[in-house]
């Protein structure tokens, strides 16, 4: 009974798994990750920018885990509520589709003079 091809599969995928993963571990060092002084606003907005880029969900802030993180990081911080942090998504979205509106519109403009 001839084995060598399920196995020779199984190596190749765990060597390009391991490529993949050495190539991860190396670019993302914390050296590209800007350095953002703590306050109560710019946690709130780095919570925010997670939740809207991540997809995650707004109640990740009554994970015990993440409290514990967060206490473990700087002690005594007062964590926003749920309901915070989705109204100021929401405010982040209509802000933002506000602005990709009024880009479009001038890209629109600006197609319409130069195809004349």
């Amino acid at each position: 009974m001839d084995t060598d091809h399920g196995t020779k599969n199984l190596k190749t995928g765990m060597e390009s798994c391991e490529k993949f993963q050495q190539d991860e571990t190396d670019s993302s060092t914390l050296s590209s990750v800007p350095t953002i002084p703590y306050s109560p606003i710019n946690h709130q907005t780095l919570l925010v920018l997670q939740c809207a880029d991540s997809m995650r969900p707004f109640n990740m802030v009554n994970n015990k885990f993440y409290q514990m993180q967060v206490q473990m990081l700087h002690p005594g911080t007062k964590l926003p509520s749920r309901n915070t942090i989705q109204r100021d998504t929401i405010h982040l979205f209509k802000a933002m589709s506000l602005h990709v509106q009024q880009y479009i519109q001038v890209i629109f403009i600006y197609h319409l003079f130069t195809e004349i």
